[in-house]
């Protein structure tokens, strides 16, 4: 299920307008470490640099240009870091965050221009339906248009927003009926590779995007030195503690059971490479998110294979993700941002 990450202003519970189109077409999913999430390239182009300082980013394509204010970056990175109070307590997560502001507006900017070129329509009775849910979560029509008030919004805002999300599910939705259906094969061999886990530790050594080579260097001697630590006898889970810059240095680094799929590439191969429980990796792991250390706790593979149906569910649902992927990679070249370097502090 593709969810719609929401706030709530006010008493109104409304998706937020950050990140909008991006969640509705990759969807979103919620994940406890760095290492559970995807590696994606940059395949927008980035442009001259903007000195307007009332100006955040500016991104222009076939589609036209839009322009990203100063006010409305500050106001979506005060929404995420409220909601996210561990980025204020780790300033290195800023960067990231400034770039995945800009990198959402872009998504929006390609998305909506590709919907408008299609002509895709939203039906007005699914959009009085969609807003009917809405009002009748108010106990009175007077509470509905307070919270409105609140939000600084009017029905007909509120409708319209309703509409492009409803045009961005029919595009996202267009773009999975074209996925290619698993084989039988493939099915079997996904419920193969399903049956088999691996219950591993990390220490992660965080490398912010866009870093220089000496500073992806220094990071790689401090992974180095680590390991070179626990080789000597140093414990993996305390050095964990003290030294891993992940959600999970608390439990020692600890990821729990793993399946194929589930995490970057490269640290899956160097996970899933390790034969023996206490085995570590041999050289720190690069990944999108710095160098980690790897170590396996244990091995196990289910003595029953998960049900083909459900298997053959899964499949389709990754090759929707897949092509919906691709699509958004498509439309993504054709656009150039041009960034406030004064205000988004991080490299594209």
């Amino acid at each position: 299920m593709h969810a719609v990450r929401c706030l709530r202003t006010g008493r109104l519970l409304l998706p937020a307008l950050w990140g909008l189109a991006l969640l509705l077409l990759l969807g979103c999913r919620a994940q406890d470490t760095e290492a559970n999430a995807k590696e994606d390239d940059r395949t927008y182009r980035v442009g001259t640099p903007v000195a307007d300082s009332s100006v955040a980013a500016v991104v222009s394509s076939e589609y036209g240009s839009d322009t990203l204010t100063a006010e409305a970056f500050r106001q979506q990175l005060a929404f995420i870091l409220q909601r996210y109070p561990q980025i204020q307590m780790n300033p290195a997560l800023l960067p990231e965050v400034h770039k995945s502001i800009v990198e959402d507006f872009i998504v929006r900017h390609v998305v909506d221009g590709e919907i408008a070129r299609q002509g895709i329509q939203a039906d007005p009775a699914t959009v009085e339906q969609e807003l009917e849910q809405i009002r009748s979560r108010f106990p009175s029509p007077e509470v509905f248009q307070q919270a409105l008030a609140q939000d600084g919004l009017t029905e007909d805002s509120l409708r319209g927003m309703l509409a492009q999300m409803i045009r961005q599910r029919t595009f996202r939705e267009q773009i999975e009926a074209k996925a290619t259906p698993p084989s039988d094969k493939e099915v079997e061999d996904f419920r193969q590779q399903q049956a088999e886990q691996v219950h591993v530790q990390h220490i992660l050594f965080r490398l912010n995007a866009g870093a220089s080579e000496e500073e992806a260097t220094a990071v790689r001697n401090r992974a180095q030195a680590v390991l070179d630590s626990i080789r000597a006898g140093a414990d993996f889970g305390e050095m964990a503690r003290r030294h891993s810059e992940d959600g999970s240095a608390q439990e020692g680094g600890d990821l729990g059971f793993i399946r194929r799929g589930e995490t970057v590439e490269a640290f899956e191969e160097a996970a899933f490479a390790l034969a023996k429980p206490g085995d570590i990796t041999a050289e720190p792991v690069r990944t999108q998110f710095g160098y980690h250390l790897i170590r396996l706790v244990e091995r196990r593979k289910d003595d029953s294979l998960m049900d083909a149906a459900e298997a053959r569910e899964q499949l389709t649902e990754q090759r929707k993700q897949e092509t919906v992927q691709k699509t958004l990679e498509d439309l993504l070249r054709k656009a150039t941002v041009r960034i406030n370097p004064s205000i988004v502090q991080a490299k594209l």
